[in-house]
């Protein structure tokens, strides 16, 4: 005896929804992904298409009444340029420049001469070369550049200290997510020692890759170790706190501040100077732009310049740890506030 099968068909006035609950999750999901990369991508483009200075600090060698009018000349030529700082003698240009006061120092003398430092910037000194060739050529003569702080041969751009540098925005992000992934049933104490770990490892790990596998560095070992750490630290540790917060979108937050904003705004392929606004104005106050300062500082100008990025960083790591440490006492207590009271005494049993 055969059976016939029907399907059946959705009662009449019903009509089947085009996305169920969980395509509906998928296209807002793939919807956020494609906005998350189209802000990236325009923030990116906008921030480093068209590099122009700003208050770039550049020293001028020389009496102030000297200073004063090279100050002017620049200005009229380029407003807003550059910010101007004399000093008495060659030997005072010098040592601003190699503790990174200044990008450059000019000499208007009998023989213009121009102070630079490749290691620096080589846009910004490519930038001060043009510039002050110019007032050499007013005055009818050729201008003489000494570069102070040279880049190897192999790096003629200086493009590997920053590349190091924003590789660790990786292990900082996807790290710390991983490492939510597989501690947030765990306490605290384990989620934060294992980024800590993951920190100094990463940390360890390029400066090995860097100074020992590749021989990109000769030198400043441990500074590398310990900036690439602190960078680690200073993007895993606030993440940690927003992932305790709002649980993994908090990694999302993340994101979006560190790589979003965070890797545009940096300055490390140029100089902060170069970037307009508002990432010139973040670009030291959040943690790739602080690292990239600080790991350039560390390898070629002895750690000269590095403080207030080191200080940042530190700030950044700090906050996370102790933003993360007392929202996980206020969830704790939470419960406990909540929960009714336990009598003290029991009722004796009548009779």
């Amino acid at each position: 005896m055969a059976s016939n099968t029907r399907l059946r068909s959705p009662p009449v006035g019903v009509k089947r929804s085009a996305l169920s609950p969980a395509n509906r999750i998928l296209v807002i999901t793939l919807a956020g992904v494609l906005a998350v990369v189209f802000i990236f991508v325009t923030s990116n483009v906008a921030a480093n298409h068209e590099p122009k200075p700003h208050d770039l600090p550049v020293g001028v060698i020389g009496p102030p009444e000297l200073v004063t009018a090279t100050a002017h000349q620049l200005d009229r030529r380029a407003p807003g340029a550059f910010q101007i700082l004399g000093y008495r003698s060659p030997a005072a240009a010098r040592t601003a420049i190699l503790h990174r006061k200044v990008y450059g120092a000019f000499d208007p003398g009998p023989s213009p001469t121009l102070l630079t430092a490749d290691a620096a910037s080589v846009p910004v000194a490519t930038l001060l070369q043009e510039t002050f060739t110019a007032a050499a050529r007013a005055q009818g003569s050729p201008l003489i550049v000494h570069d102070l702080v040279p880049l190897p041969s192999t790096d003629p751009n200086g493009g590997t200290a920053f590349s190091a540098t924003l590789s660790l925005i990786i292990a900082g992000v996807l790290g710390s997510s991983m490492i939510y992934m597989v501690t947030r049933r765990r306490s605290l104490a384990v989620h934060l020692s294992a980024v800590m770990a993951l920190g100094i490892g990463a940390g360890l790990l390029m400066a090995v890759a860097t100074n020992v596998v590749v021989g990109a560095f000769h030198s400043q070992f441990l500074a590398i170790w310990g900036v690439a750490s602190l960078f680690v630290l200073a993007l895993a540790l606030p993440i940690a706190f927003f992932q305790r917060l709002l649980g993994l979108p908090g990694t999302g937050v993340g994101l979006l501040v560190f790589i979003v904003l965070g890797d545009p705004s940096s300055g490390g392929a140029t100089a902060p100077q170069l970037l307009p606004n508002p990432w010139r104005a973040i670009s030291q106050a959040l943690p790739p732009g602080a690292a990239a300062t600080a790991m350039r500082d560390v390898v070629y100008f002895h750690g000269y310049g590095a403080t207030r990025a080191l200080i940042v960083l530190g700030t950044y790591a700090a906050l996370g740890a102790i933003l993360a440490i007392v929202v996980d006492r206020i969830r704790a207590a939470a419960p406990a506030a909540t929960s009714p009271p336990v009598s003290s005494t029991a009722e004796n049993p009548a009779g």
